[in-house]
């Protein structure tokens, strides 16, 4: 019992270290993500080190951005009656005026009258807030901005002078100016003056976040390394957690991504709405029953037709799958997949390829195969499923299908050289297993053949002297040489000159009568069989002879060369 109190009051001690409070809804009003702002306020605005003076005017300033005014003017009204002296919430009181006059734009003298209640609001804010405060004449100038930047232009670059007077290198200033040109799409401009406020060494979380998500789809690098600065220096916020946490995500980094989301979810600060995500990152991290954990979690706190019980139901499954555990993948499969599909959601190509893994793996080629199917059917442009449905069709024996479905993918895809080997195997096993009883099947055997045999001889050409290649051609060769002739399979010796460039290659190295002793055996064998068959005794002697070298453990061929050499001591 002392030991759980223990870790009970070491757990507290740690999550107090972490949290900043109503700081992190300030942090995340700043960089202009209001609903997760209003989220953190709201929040935390009972807690004892709130300042809810200071937390009413974001929420006020929330109310402002979302035309809200009503509410807006509820918070404020909060934050002059929860301290008076603080006069940012005097500030919000004057944009409101501000925007409520340009509602009446046709009404002048109701403008008029706007404006100088707002600006005496303005100059009672900034009177309480002191003449070395700049931050709240950046206030000021934002406040006109917001409103009307043309017509404001003035009183906007007044507020701005006079907060250069009060801080030559004001931080709020500076931001204010570079928002002013990423509002233009003058990306570049705006991080450099972001860029001066990391560099004076203020403590600005804002300019940091800013900096980064402006620089991220150009510099991904920079961006990364912007924000681990930023957690270095402000490990407990919550904001530079999270925005680090998910430029990893973007980056593709899903390890880092992982751990940094598992550090911000200790945050008191985090959203219930990322442990989804944190799942996900779990998944790609390969953390994969720490994933399917939090999914049950998720689930658990959640209706059965929500929508995060979808996607958590479905990365269950991943999970499931990764971990080979295919009997609760293939139960978990077919509640998932039979599911009312919430709005909004859909479901996704690896769903179903997901389950056409398990299904192979317990078994159902045919089953296998329709999932892939239905993967391909969810997203055609995903050409690579249909390399997987080809692989399926191959398990369950369907050579046809699976010569067909590598087809389509060789003519959808920019293909590799060994796709084309895939390919020519494909119709070759195609060929060697269809029905050949009639004159008409023939010639369609030999139409699948030939394919194969063209993509095989395609390669040998982009990569002459392969031994692979070279057996493969051979072995299409000597399937298309055993053709029908009305009677019985017939063979010609069309596939000797095959069998001769592959003997000739490998007799260029004496190595490979260890590396390839199957190749050995096939072409000595086709070249004893031939010469069985056109009664070439000398030459059949010869070969079954090379090929019981080459295979001296099969009895079967001894007993038969045996019978070779004692016809020739009777002779």
């Amino acid at each position: 019992m002392k030991f759980k109190l223990f870790l009970s009051l070491i757990l507290c001690a740690s999550l107090t270290c972490m949290a900043q409070g109503y700081k992190d809804g300030i942090e995340y009003y700043k960089v202009g993500q209001y609903d997760n702002a209003k989220e953190l306020l709201l929040r935390n605005l009972d807690d004892a080190s709130t300042d809810k003076a200071e937390a009413y005017f974001y929420l006020g300033c929330i109310g402002l951005y979302t035309e809200n005014y009503e509410e807006a003017e509820k918070y404020f009204d909060a934050g002059i009656a929860a301290n008076p002296e603080y006069g940012y919430n005097y500030v919000g009181m004057g944009e409101l005026e501000l925007r409520r006059a340009s509602l009446k734009a046709g009404d002048k003298d109701a403008v008029k009258n706007a404006e100088k209640a707002a600006k005496k609001l303005f100059d009672e804010g900034k009177d309480l807030c002191g003449k070395k405060d700049d931050a709240v004449m950046v206030a000021i100038a934002r406040a006109y901005y917001n409103v009307d930047p043309v017509k404001y232009a003035d009183e906007i670059e007044d507020a701005k002078k006079d907060a250069k007077k009060r801080d030559k290198q004001s931080a709020d200033l500076y931001v204010f100016e570079g928002d002013i040109l990423a509002d233009k799409e003058q990306w570049g401009s705006a991080a450099g003056w972001y860029e001066m406020v990391m560099r004076s060494g203020k403590d600005n979380i804002e300019a940091y976040v800013k900096y980064a998500n402006t620089y991220f789809y150009v510099d991904p690098a920079t961006a990364i390394q912007t924000l681990e600065s930023l957690v270095a220096a402000k490990p407990n916020s919550a904001l530079a957690q999270r925005e680090l946490a998910e430029k990893y995500y973007k980056n593709d980094q899903w390890t880092k991504a992982a751990e940094k989301y598992g550090v911000y979810m200790q945050n008191p600060n985090h959203f219930k709405q990322d442990e989804s995500r944190y799942a996900g990152l779990l998944f790609y991290g390969k953390r994969y029953q720490e994933s399917y954990d939090l999914a049950a979690k998720i689930i658990a706190e959640h209706a059965p037709g929500d929508i995060e019980v979808f996607y958590m139901k479905r990365m269950q499954l991943y999970n499931l799958v990764a971990m080979e555990r295919w009997n609760e993948a293939d139960a978990l499969a077919k509640d998932f997949l039979s599911m009312t599909v919430p709005a909004g959601a859909k479901y996704e190509p690896k769903d179903y390829s997901d389950y056409a893994i398990v299904l192979n793996a317990l078994g159902d080629t045919d089953g296998s195969v329709e999932m892939y199917k239905k993967a391909y059917e969810a997203n055609p442009e995903k050409v690579e499923l249909l390399k997987e449905i080809s692989s399926a069709c191959s398990d369950a024996k369907d050579y046809e299908n699976a010569a067909k479905f590598f087809q389509m993918y060789v003519d959808s895809a920019d293909y590799k050289t060994n796709d084309l080997v895939i390919l020519a195997r494909r119709y070759n096993n195609w060929a060697v297993t269809m029905v050949d009883s009639t004159a008409a099947d023939s010639t369609a055997r030999q139409e699948v053949f030939q394919k194969a045999l063209d993509y095989a001889t395609m390669v040998d050409e982009k990569v002459p002297g392969n031994i692979a290649v070279n057996s493969l051609i051979a072995r299409i060769c000597m399937g298309k040489e055993c053709g029908f002739d009305g009677r019985h399979y017939a063979m010609d010796g069309s596939a000797m000159p095959a069998y001769d460039k592959l003997l000739a290659l490998l007799d260029a190295d004496p190595k490979n009568l260890e590396e390839y002793p199957d190749e050995y055996i096939n072409i000595y064998r086709y070249k004893a069989v031939y010469a069985y068959v056109t009664k070439d005794n000398e030459s059949m002697k010869l070969y079954y002879q090379k090929w019981l070298e080459m295979d001296p453990t099969n009895e079967g061929l001894r007993k038969y060369v045996e019978t070779l050499t004692k016809d020739d001591q009777k002779k």
